[in-house]
Protein backbone atom coordinates (compact mmCIF):
# COMPACT_ATOMS: atom_id res chain seq x y z
CA UNK A 1 0.00 0.00 0.00
CA UNK A 2 1.13 3.13 -0.91
CA UNK A 3 1.67 6.17 1.38
CA UNK A 4 0.77 9.48 0.11
CA UNK A 5 2.11 11.59 2.67
CA UNK A 6 5.55 11.44 1.72
CA UNK A 7 5.82 10.57 -1.85
CA UNK A 8 8.84 12.07 -2.96
CA UNK A 9 11.05 9.92 -0.44
CA UNK A 10 9.23 6.52 -2.18
CA UNK A 11 9.73 7.58 -5.91
CA UNK A 12 13.56 8.37 -5.06
CA UNK A 13 13.82 4.80 -3.55
CA UNK A 14 11.82 3.11 -6.12
CA UNK A 15 14.23 4.58 -9.01
CA UNK A 16 17.21 3.67 -6.31
CA UNK A 17 16.11 -0.24 -6.63
CA UNK A 18 15.31 -0.29 -9.62
CA UNK A 19 18.73 0.75 -10.63
CA UNK A 20 19.98 -1.14 -7.79
CA UNK A 21 17.89 -4.53 -9.06
CA UNK A 22 19.49 -3.76 -12.77
CA UNK A 23 23.24 -3.61 -11.31
CA UNK A 24 22.91 -6.89 -9.93
CA UNK A 25 21.13 -9.08 -12.84
CA UNK A 26 23.84 -7.45 -14.49
CA UNK A 27 27.08 -9.06 -12.58
CA UNK A 28 26.79 -6.87 -9.42
CA UNK A 29 27.51 -9.92 -7.29
CA UNK A 30 27.89 -9.62 -3.31
CA UNK A 31 27.96 -5.67 -3.51
CA UNK A 32 24.51 -5.79 -5.12
CA UNK A 33 22.76 -7.90 -2.85
CA UNK A 34 24.41 -6.00 0.27
CA UNK A 35 22.73 -2.74 -1.24
CA UNK A 36 19.99 -5.06 -1.72
CA UNK A 37 19.39 -5.31 2.22
CA UNK A 38 20.43 -1.60 2.61
CA UNK A 39 17.67 -0.44 0.31
CA UNK A 40 15.37 -2.87 3.08
CA UNK A 41 16.37 -1.44 5.90
CA UNK A 42 16.03 2.47 4.18
CA UNK A 43 12.72 1.26 3.35
CA UNK A 44 11.70 0.21 6.85
CA UNK A 45 13.23 3.45 8.82
CA UNK A 46 11.25 5.66 5.91
CA UNK A 47 7.88 3.90 6.98
CA UNK A 48 7.73 2.33 3.63
CA UNK A 49 5.81 -1.49 3.96
CA UNK A 50 6.40 -4.13 2.24
CA UNK A 51 3.67 -3.95 -0.44
CA UNK A 52 4.89 -0.54 -1.43
CA UNK A 53 8.36 -2.56 -1.42
CA UNK A 54 6.96 -5.54 -3.61
CA UNK A 55 5.26 -2.63 -5.86
CA UNK A 56 8.67 -0.95 -6.08
CA UNK A 57 9.90 -4.51 -7.20
CA UNK A 58 7.53 -5.34 -9.96
CA UNK A 59 8.22 -2.15 -11.63
CA UNK A 60 11.65 -2.83 -11.76
CA UNK A 61 11.16 -5.47 -13.63
CA UNK A 62 9.86 -4.33 -16.40
CA UNK A 63 12.93 -2.73 -16.88
CA UNK A 64 15.45 -5.40 -16.80
CA UNK A 65 17.15 -7.04 -20.24
CA UNK A 66 15.66 -10.46 -21.48
CA UNK A 67 19.13 -11.96 -20.36
CA UNK A 68 21.49 -11.59 -17.19
CA UNK A 69 24.59 -11.88 -16.61
CA UNK A 70 25.57 -15.86 -16.27
CA UNK A 71 23.18 -18.61 -16.83
CA UNK A 72 20.61 -17.67 -14.21
CA UNK A 73 17.76 -16.12 -15.58
CA UNK A 74 17.30 -12.06 -14.52
CA UNK A 75 13.09 -13.32 -12.97
CA UNK A 76 15.46 -15.93 -10.70
CA UNK A 77 17.94 -13.28 -9.93
CA UNK A 78 15.38 -10.44 -9.27
CA UNK A 79 13.35 -12.76 -6.48
CA UNK A 80 16.80 -13.38 -4.67
CA UNK A 81 17.72 -9.27 -4.34
CA UNK A 82 13.56 -9.14 -3.18
CA UNK A 83 14.35 -11.70 -0.93
CA UNK A 84 17.83 -9.63 0.92
CA UNK A 85 15.87 -6.17 0.44
CA UNK A 86 13.17 -7.95 2.33
CA UNK A 87 14.76 -9.33 5.16
CA UNK A 88 14.98 -6.32 7.49
CA UNK A 89 11.36 -6.33 7.57
CA UNK A 90 11.53 -9.82 8.65
CA UNK A 91 14.33 -9.27 11.62
CA UNK A 92 11.97 -6.04 12.74
CA UNK A 93 8.86 -8.59 12.78
CA UNK A 94 10.57 -11.33 14.60
CA UNK A 95 11.99 -8.50 17.06
CA UNK A 96 8.41 -7.20 17.66
CA UNK A 97 7.19 -10.68 18.12
CA UNK A 98 9.91 -11.60 20.78
CA UNK A 99 9.11 -8.33 22.20
CA UNK A 100 5.13 -9.07 22.69
CA UNK A 101 6.26 -12.61 24.25
CA UNK A 102 8.20 -10.92 26.40
CA UNK A 103 5.25 -8.54 27.56
CA UNK A 104 3.26 -11.71 27.60
CA UNK A 105 5.62 -13.53 29.88
CA UNK A 106 6.12 -10.21 31.98
CA UNK A 107 2.06 -9.77 32.79
CA UNK A 108 2.28 -13.82 33.48
CA UNK A 109 4.60 -13.28 35.84
CA UNK A 110 3.70 -10.20 37.09
CA UNK A 111 -0.10 -11.80 38.06
CA UNK A 112 1.81 -15.28 39.28
CA UNK A 113 3.81 -12.94 41.28
CA UNK A 114 0.54 -11.22 42.74
CA UNK A 115 -1.06 -14.33 43.13
CA UNK A 116 1.50 -15.61 45.14
CA UNK A 117 1.75 -12.44 47.25
CA UNK A 118 -2.17 -13.28 47.75
CA UNK A 119 -1.39 -17.01 48.93
CA UNK A 120 1.26 -15.90 51.07
CA UNK A 121 -1.13 -13.32 52.66
CA UNK A 122 -3.76 -16.27 52.75
CA UNK A 123 -1.39 -18.53 54.82
CA UNK A 124 -0.15 -16.33 56.91
CA UNK A 125 -3.85 -15.35 57.87
CA UNK A 126 -4.80 -18.99 58.44
CA UNK A 127 -1.41 -19.35 60.41
CA UNK A 128 -1.98 -16.37 62.63
CA UNK A 129 -5.28 -17.80 63.20
CA UNK A 130 -4.89 -21.33 64.60
CA UNK A 131 -3.95 -21.37 68.38
CA UNK A 132 -1.02 -23.87 67.67
CA UNK A 133 2.84 -22.06 67.88
CA UNK A 134 4.43 -22.50 64.32
CA UNK A 135 7.54 -21.14 63.67
CA UNK A 136 10.03 -21.91 60.97
CA UNK A 137 13.81 -22.03 61.33
CA UNK A 138 16.90 -22.54 59.07
CA UNK A 139 19.40 -25.63 59.56
CA UNK A 140 21.26 -23.58 61.89
CA UNK A 141 18.35 -22.57 64.17
CA UNK A 142 17.53 -19.32 63.09
CA UNK A 143 13.96 -17.95 62.83
CA UNK A 144 12.63 -17.71 59.18
CA UNK A 145 8.84 -17.68 60.23
CA UNK A 146 6.80 -17.20 63.38
CA UNK A 147 2.71 -17.08 63.75
CA UNK A 148 0.87 -14.56 66.22
CA UNK A 149 0.36 -17.81 68.77
CA UNK A 150 4.09 -17.32 68.91
CA UNK A 151 4.02 -13.84 69.64
CA UNK A 152 1.69 -14.04 72.32
CA UNK A 153 2.84 -17.08 73.99
CA UNK A 154 6.48 -15.66 74.43
CA UNK A 155 6.20 -12.03 74.18
CA UNK A 156 7.96 -11.74 71.35
CA UNK A 157 7.22 -9.68 67.93
CA UNK A 158 8.34 -11.01 64.54
CA UNK A 159 10.95 -8.29 63.88
CA UNK A 160 12.56 -9.56 67.16
CA UNK A 161 12.87 -12.52 66.70
CA UNK A 162 12.96 -13.42 62.54
CA UNK A 163 16.95 -13.96 61.68
CA UNK A 164 17.89 -14.86 65.63
CA UNK A 165 18.82 -18.19 67.55
CA UNK A 166 17.02 -19.38 70.42
CA UNK A 167 19.11 -18.38 72.64
CA UNK A 168 18.89 -14.38 71.45
CA UNK A 169 15.42 -14.03 71.94
CA UNK A 170 14.01 -17.59 74.65
CA UNK A 171 14.26 -17.81 78.42
CA UNK A 172 17.42 -20.66 79.15
CA UNK A 173 15.37 -23.70 79.60
CA UNK A 174 12.80 -22.65 76.90
CA UNK A 175 15.71 -22.54 74.17
CA UNK A 176 17.57 -25.54 75.67
CA UNK A 177 14.47 -27.32 74.80
CA UNK A 178 13.09 -26.11 71.71
CA UNK A 179 17.13 -26.28 70.31
CA UNK A 180 17.67 -29.58 71.11
CA UNK A 181 14.45 -30.74 69.69
CA UNK A 182 15.06 -29.38 66.46
CA UNK A 183 18.69 -30.48 66.03
CA UNK A 184 17.25 -34.28 66.39
CA UNK A 185 14.72 -33.67 63.57
CA UNK A 186 16.81 -31.65 61.62
CA UNK A 187 20.00 -34.53 61.72
CA UNK A 188 17.62 -37.36 61.14
CA UNK A 189 15.85 -35.68 58.58
CA UNK A 190 12.50 -37.43 60.29
CA UNK A 191 9.63 -36.32 61.58
CA UNK A 192 9.25 -36.40 65.42
CA UNK A 193 6.05 -35.90 67.42
CA UNK A 194 7.17 -35.23 71.74
CA UNK A 195 5.85 -33.62 74.59
CA UNK A 196 7.34 -30.65 75.39
CA UNK A 197 7.12 -28.29 78.57
CA UNK A 198 7.53 -24.44 78.16
CA UNK A 199 7.23 -21.66 80.78
CA UNK A 200 4.85 -19.28 80.82
CA UNK A 201 3.82 -16.37 82.90
CA UNK A 202 0.95 -18.09 84.72
CA UNK A 203 3.77 -21.32 84.59
CA UNK A 204 4.44 -24.12 82.57
CA UNK A 205 2.41 -25.28 79.63
CA UNK A 206 2.78 -28.86 78.02
CA UNK A 207 3.07 -28.78 74.31
CA UNK A 208 2.70 -31.43 71.93
CA UNK A 209 4.95 -30.54 68.97
CA UNK A 210 5.06 -32.20 65.53
CA UNK A 211 8.10 -31.28 63.93
CA UNK A 212 9.97 -31.70 60.08
CA UNK A 213 12.58 -31.06 58.53
CA UNK A 214 12.27 -29.18 55.36
CA UNK A 215 14.62 -30.77 52.84
CA UNK A 216 15.73 -30.14 49.31
CA UNK A 217 15.75 -31.83 46.28
CA UNK A 218 18.89 -33.62 47.22
CA UNK A 219 17.21 -34.57 50.58
CA UNK A 220 19.08 -32.48 52.18
CA UNK A 221 17.52 -30.55 55.22
CA UNK A 222 18.05 -27.18 55.04
CA UNK A 223 15.31 -26.25 58.11
CA UNK A 224 12.99 -27.57 60.32
CA UNK A 225 9.11 -26.44 60.87
CA UNK A 226 7.63 -26.97 64.05
CA UNK A 227 3.43 -27.28 64.80
CA UNK A 228 2.57 -27.21 68.56
CA UNK A 229 -0.42 -27.16 70.72
CA UNK A 230 -0.75 -26.19 74.33
CA UNK A 231 -2.60 -29.46 75.99
CA UNK A 232 -1.98 -27.70 79.52
CA UNK A 233 -5.42 -28.18 79.70
CA UNK A 234 -6.13 -31.77 78.81
CA UNK A 235 -3.41 -32.44 81.08
CA UNK A 236 -5.05 -30.86 83.88
CA UNK A 237 -8.13 -32.36 83.41
CA UNK A 238 -6.05 -36.09 82.63
CA UNK A 239 -4.93 -35.57 86.04
CA UNK A 240 -7.80 -34.52 87.83
CA UNK A 241 -9.46 -37.76 85.79
CA UNK A 242 -6.69 -40.22 87.08
CA UNK A 243 -7.19 -38.27 90.69
CA UNK A 244 -11.16 -39.19 90.58
CA UNK A 245 -10.29 -42.62 89.40
CA UNK A 246 -7.82 -42.93 92.38
CA UNK A 247 -10.03 -41.82 95.08
CA UNK A 248 -12.85 -43.92 93.51
CA UNK A 249 -10.74 -46.58 93.78
CA UNK A 250 -9.59 -46.13 97.46
CA UNK A 251 -13.22 -45.40 98.49
CA UNK A 252 -13.88 -48.94 96.90
CA UNK A 253 -11.29 -50.29 98.10
CA UNK A 254 -12.44 -48.68 102.03
CA UNK A 255 -15.96 -49.83 101.19
CA UNK A 256 -14.47 -53.44 100.54
CA UNK A 257 -12.49 -53.15 103.60
CA UNK A 258 -15.28 -52.03 105.97
CA UNK A 259 -17.85 -55.07 104.38
CA UNK A 260 -14.17 -57.40 104.96
CA UNK A 261 -13.83 -56.10 108.61
CA UNK A 262 -18.08 -56.53 109.13
CA UNK A 263 -18.02 -59.83 107.58
CA UNK A 264 -14.85 -60.52 109.66
CA UNK A 265 -16.24 -59.38 112.87
CA UNK A 266 -19.28 -61.43 112.31
CA UNK A 267 -17.32 -64.84 111.40
CA UNK A 268 -15.14 -63.89 114.86
CA UNK A 269 -17.52 -63.32 117.08
CA UNK A 270 -19.12 -66.85 116.41
CA UNK A 271 -15.78 -69.00 115.72
CA UNK A 272 -14.99 -67.18 119.36
CA UNK A 273 -18.26 -67.81 120.88
CA UNK A 274 -18.16 -71.51 120.00
CA UNK A 275 -14.98 -72.64 122.41
CA UNK A 276 -16.42 -69.61 125.10
CA UNK A 277 -19.35 -71.60 125.22
CA UNK A 278 -17.99 -75.23 125.04
CA UNK A 279 -15.18 -74.01 127.72
CA UNK A 280 -18.28 -72.35 130.25
CA UNK A 281 -19.77 -76.16 129.59
CA UNK A 282 -16.94 -78.23 130.89
CA UNK A 283 -16.02 -75.60 133.55
CA UNK A 284 -20.24 -75.93 134.46
CA UNK A 285 -19.63 -79.66 134.34
CA UNK A 286 -16.67 -79.84 136.36
CA UNK A 287 -18.49 -77.68 139.39
CA UNK A 288 -21.14 -80.21 139.48
CA UNK A 289 -18.77 -83.02 139.62
CA UNK A 290 -16.65 -81.32 142.50
CA UNK A 291 -20.20 -80.30 144.19
CA UNK A 292 -21.75 -83.98 143.97
CA UNK A 293 -18.53 -85.38 144.78
CA UNK A 294 -16.59 -83.48 147.25
CA UNK A 295 -13.73 -85.79 147.51
CA UNK A 296 -12.71 -85.85 144.05
CA UNK A 297 -9.42 -85.32 142.93
CA UNK A 298 -7.60 -83.86 140.08
CA UNK A 299 -6.29 -87.14 139.56
CA UNK A 300 -9.56 -88.34 138.82
CA UNK A 301 -10.58 -89.75 135.45
CA UNK A 302 -13.53 -87.82 135.00
CA UNK A 303 -12.15 -84.36 136.52
CA UNK A 304 -8.86 -85.28 133.82
CA UNK A 305 -11.25 -85.50 130.96
CA UNK A 306 -12.70 -82.31 131.69
CA UNK A 307 -10.05 -80.62 132.06
CA UNK A 308 -8.61 -82.08 128.44
CA UNK A 309 -11.55 -80.92 126.85
CA UNK A 310 -11.05 -77.92 128.73
CA UNK A 311 -7.28 -77.38 127.29
CA UNK A 312 -8.55 -78.36 123.92
CA UNK A 313 -11.42 -75.15 123.92
CA UNK A 314 -7.85 -73.24 124.79
CA UNK A 315 -6.13 -74.82 122.14
CA UNK A 316 -8.63 -73.70 119.48
CA UNK A 317 -8.84 -70.09 121.12
CA UNK A 318 -5.15 -69.34 120.98
CA UNK A 319 -5.36 -70.36 117.63
CA UNK A 320 -8.03 -67.95 116.40
CA UNK A 321 -6.72 -65.29 118.45
CA UNK A 322 -3.04 -65.96 116.42
CA UNK A 323 -5.13 -66.14 113.55
CA UNK A 324 -6.48 -62.30 113.84
CA UNK A 325 -2.87 -61.19 115.29
CA UNK A 326 -1.71 -63.12 111.53
CA UNK A 327 -4.12 -60.48 109.72
CA UNK A 328 -2.72 -57.58 111.36
CA UNK A 329 0.63 -58.23 110.59
CA UNK A 330 0.20 -59.20 107.03
CA UNK A 331 -1.98 -55.96 106.28
CA UNK A 332 0.43 -53.85 107.87
CA UNK A 333 3.50 -55.23 106.23
CA UNK A 334 4.69 -56.24 109.39
CA UNK A 335 5.10 -60.21 109.02
CA UNK A 336 8.71 -61.15 109.71
CA UNK A 337 11.06 -64.35 109.71
CA UNK A 338 13.24 -66.16 112.21
CA UNK A 339 15.07 -68.14 109.42
CA UNK A 340 16.61 -71.22 111.01
CA UNK A 341 17.97 -74.77 109.24
CA UNK A 342 14.69 -76.96 109.79
CA UNK A 343 14.25 -80.46 108.72
CA UNK A 344 10.98 -80.43 106.59
CA UNK A 345 10.25 -84.09 107.29
CA UNK A 346 10.57 -83.60 111.11
CA UNK A 347 8.45 -80.31 110.89
CA UNK A 348 5.42 -82.12 109.06
CA UNK A 349 6.06 -85.28 111.81
CA UNK A 350 5.69 -83.22 114.94
CA UNK A 351 2.54 -81.01 113.16
CA UNK A 352 0.90 -84.64 112.57
CA UNK A 353 2.01 -85.32 116.12
CA UNK A 354 -0.40 -82.59 117.81
CA UNK A 355 -2.71 -82.98 115.41
CA UNK A 356 -3.30 -86.36 116.25
CA UNK A 357 -6.88 -85.42 118.44
CA UNK A 358 -8.85 -84.33 115.13
CA UNK A 359 -7.49 -86.71 112.79
CA UNK A 360 -9.00 -89.75 114.81
CA UNK A 361 -11.96 -87.46 115.19
CA UNK A 362 -11.92 -86.78 111.69
CA UNK A 363 -11.56 -90.96 110.78
CA UNK A 364 -9.09 -90.23 108.38
CA UNK A 365 -6.00 -91.98 107.79
CA UNK A 366 -3.35 -89.66 107.45
CA UNK A 367 0.36 -91.09 105.56
CA UNK A 368 3.43 -89.33 105.48
CA UNK A 369 6.22 -90.14 102.64
CA UNK A 370 9.68 -88.54 103.25
CA UNK A 371 12.33 -89.88 100.40
CA UNK A 372 15.17 -88.19 102.03
CA UNK A 373 15.64 -85.50 104.58
CA UNK A 374 14.62 -82.20 102.90
CA UNK A 375 17.04 -79.43 105.28
CA UNK A 376 16.78 -75.63 104.12
CA UNK A 377 16.40 -72.28 105.92
CA UNK A 378 12.63 -71.38 106.80
CA UNK A 379 11.40 -69.35 109.56
CA UNK A 380 9.86 -72.79 112.06
CA UNK A 381 7.10 -71.67 113.85
CA UNK A 382 5.47 -70.10 110.32
CA UNK A 383 6.21 -73.15 108.25
CA UNK A 384 4.47 -75.30 110.59
CA UNK A 385 1.43 -72.84 110.61
CA UNK A 386 1.27 -73.84 106.82
CA UNK A 387 1.60 -77.28 106.94
CA UNK A 388 -0.89 -77.08 110.09
CA UNK A 389 -3.39 -75.48 107.93
CA UNK A 390 -2.82 -77.86 105.15
CA UNK A 391 -3.13 -81.08 107.04
CA UNK A 392 -6.15 -79.80 108.90
CA UNK A 393 -8.02 -78.87 105.84
CA UNK A 394 -7.58 -82.29 104.50
CA UNK A 395 -8.67 -83.82 107.59
CA UNK A 396 -11.48 -81.36 107.52
CA UNK A 397 -12.66 -81.82 104.18
CA UNK A 398 -11.23 -85.21 103.55
CA UNK A 399 -15.21 -87.15 104.05
CA UNK A 400 -12.85 -89.59 106.41
CA UNK A 401 -10.75 -90.71 103.35
CA UNK A 402 -7.30 -91.43 103.30
CA UNK A 403 -4.50 -88.46 103.14
CA UNK A 404 -1.35 -88.47 101.56
CA UNK A 405 1.63 -86.03 102.62
CA UNK A 406 5.08 -86.40 100.43
CA UNK A 407 8.34 -84.54 100.96
CA UNK A 408 11.07 -84.30 98.49
CA UNK A 409 13.75 -81.95 96.86
CA UNK A 410 15.06 -81.08 93.70
CA UNK A 411 16.98 -78.35 91.97
CA UNK A 412 17.50 -76.63 94.95
CA UNK A 413 13.82 -76.50 96.17
CA UNK A 414 11.87 -77.83 98.88
CA UNK A 415 8.25 -79.67 97.80
CA UNK A 416 5.15 -80.43 99.86
CA UNK A 417 2.00 -82.03 99.19
CA UNK A 418 -0.79 -82.73 100.61
CA UNK A 419 -3.64 -84.48 99.12
CA UNK A 420 -7.22 -85.36 100.41
CA UNK A 421 -10.04 -87.82 98.28
CA UNK A 422 -13.02 -85.33 99.84
CA UNK A 423 -15.60 -82.89 98.57
CA UNK A 424 -12.96 -80.79 96.37
CA UNK A 425 -13.05 -77.96 95.31
CA UNK A 426 -14.62 -76.07 92.01
CA UNK A 427 -12.64 -74.89 89.29
CA UNK A 428 -13.82 -71.04 90.43
CA UNK A 429 -13.55 -71.76 93.74
CA UNK A 430 -9.94 -72.53 93.32
CA UNK A 431 -9.50 -68.99 91.37
CA UNK A 432 -10.09 -67.55 95.23
CA UNK A 433 -9.74 -69.55 97.83
CA UNK A 434 -6.17 -67.64 98.55
CA UNK A 435 -7.87 -64.59 98.89
CA UNK A 436 -8.81 -62.95 102.38
CA UNK A 437 -11.34 -63.96 103.83
CA UNK A 438 -12.58 -66.48 100.65
CA UNK A 439 -13.79 -70.01 101.24
CA UNK A 440 -15.01 -72.58 99.21
CA UNK A 441 -17.76 -73.72 101.47
CA UNK A 442 -20.05 -72.36 103.89
CA UNK A 443 -19.17 -71.12 107.14
CA UNK A 444 -21.99 -72.26 108.45
CA UNK A 445 -21.21 -76.07 107.87
CA UNK A 446 -17.30 -76.12 108.00
CA UNK A 447 -16.75 -72.68 110.03
CA UNK A 448 -13.62 -71.17 109.83
CA UNK A 449 -12.25 -67.11 109.52
CA UNK A 450 -11.99 -68.15 105.52
CA UNK A 451 -8.01 -66.70 105.79
CA UNK A 452 -6.30 -69.69 106.40
CA UNK A 453 -4.85 -70.43 102.93
CA UNK A 454 -4.50 -66.74 102.45
CA UNK A 455 -2.20 -66.41 105.54
CA UNK A 456 -0.56 -69.60 104.08
CA UNK A 457 -0.09 -68.09 101.02
CA UNK A 458 1.98 -64.95 102.02
CA UNK A 459 4.09 -67.08 104.45
CA UNK A 460 4.82 -69.17 101.61
CA UNK A 461 5.37 -66.73 99.28
CA UNK A 462 7.52 -64.13 102.06
CA UNK A 463 9.85 -67.48 101.69
CA UNK A 464 9.94 -66.90 98.15
CA UNK A 465 8.07 -69.55 97.28
CA UNK A 466 4.28 -70.93 95.81
CA UNK A 467 1.97 -72.86 96.96
CA UNK A 468 -1.12 -73.75 94.45
CA UNK A 469 -3.94 -76.12 94.17
CA UNK A 470 -5.23 -78.59 91.82
CA UNK A 471 -8.71 -80.08 92.65
CA UNK A 472 -12.38 -81.05 91.02
CA UNK A 473 -15.63 -80.79 92.46
CA UNK A 474 -15.62 -84.11 94.45
CA UNK A 475 -12.72 -85.56 93.25
CA UNK A 476 -10.60 -84.27 96.39
CA UNK A 477 -7.94 -82.02 96.26
CA UNK A 478 -3.79 -81.35 95.90
CA UNK A 479 -2.03 -78.53 97.79
CA UNK A 480 1.58 -78.43 96.19
CA UNK A 481 3.89 -76.08 98.12
CA UNK A 482 7.58 -75.27 96.64
CA UNK A 483 9.90 -73.46 98.93
CA UNK A 484 13.47 -72.28 97.87
CA UNK A 485 15.87 -74.15 100.69
CA UNK A 486 18.29 -71.33 100.80
CA UNK A 487 16.74 -67.92 102.36
CA UNK A 488 16.62 -65.03 100.24
CA UNK A 489 19.31 -62.46 100.06
CA UNK A 490 16.46 -59.72 100.63
CA UNK A 491 14.93 -61.43 103.67
CA UNK A 492 18.33 -62.06 105.34
CA UNK A 493 18.82 -58.09 104.76
CA UNK A 494 15.52 -56.85 105.78
CA UNK A 495 15.72 -59.85 109.49
CA UNK A 496 18.45 -58.09 109.71
CA UNK A 497 17.40 -54.86 110.57
CA UNK A 498 14.07 -55.95 112.34
CA UNK A 499 14.10 -56.54 115.73
CA UNK A 500 9.95 -55.34 116.58
CA UNK A 501 8.08 -58.47 115.80
CA UNK A 502 9.15 -61.70 117.49
CA UNK A 503 8.06 -64.68 116.07
CA UNK A 504 4.79 -66.89 117.58
CA UNK A 505 5.19 -69.33 120.38
CA UNK A 506 3.11 -72.18 118.33
CA UNK A 507 0.97 -72.06 115.72
CA UNK A 508 -2.33 -74.49 115.97
CA UNK A 509 -4.99 -75.67 113.50
CA UNK A 510 -5.86 -72.76 110.98
CA UNK A 511 -9.23 -72.45 109.39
Amino acid sequence: MTRTNSPAPAEALTREYAAALREYVSGGGEAALTHAYELGRKASTMGIGILELAIAHHNALLSLPAKGAGDRPPVAMAAQFLAESLSPFEMTLRSYQANARLLGLSETLAQQNAEIDRSREQLRTILDATTAVIYLKDAEGRYLFVNRQFEKVFGLSRERVIGKLDEEVLPPAAATTLRGDDLQVVEARAPRELEETIPASDGAHTYISLKFPLLDASDVAYGVCCVATDITERKRAEEALQRAREATERERQLNEAVQARDQFLAIASHELKTPLTALELQISSLRRLTKSNPDATVSDERVQSRFEKIAGQVGRLSALIENIIDIGRITSGRLKLAPTRIDLGELARGVLGRAQDAIRRSGSEVALTVTAPVIGTWDRDRLEAVVTHLVSNAVKFGSGKPVEIAIDAADDRAALRVRDHGIGISVDDQKRIFERFERAVSERHYGGFGIGLWVARQIVEAHGGTIRVSSSHGGGSEFRVELPLHEPEADRDAEASDTDDPPLEEHHART
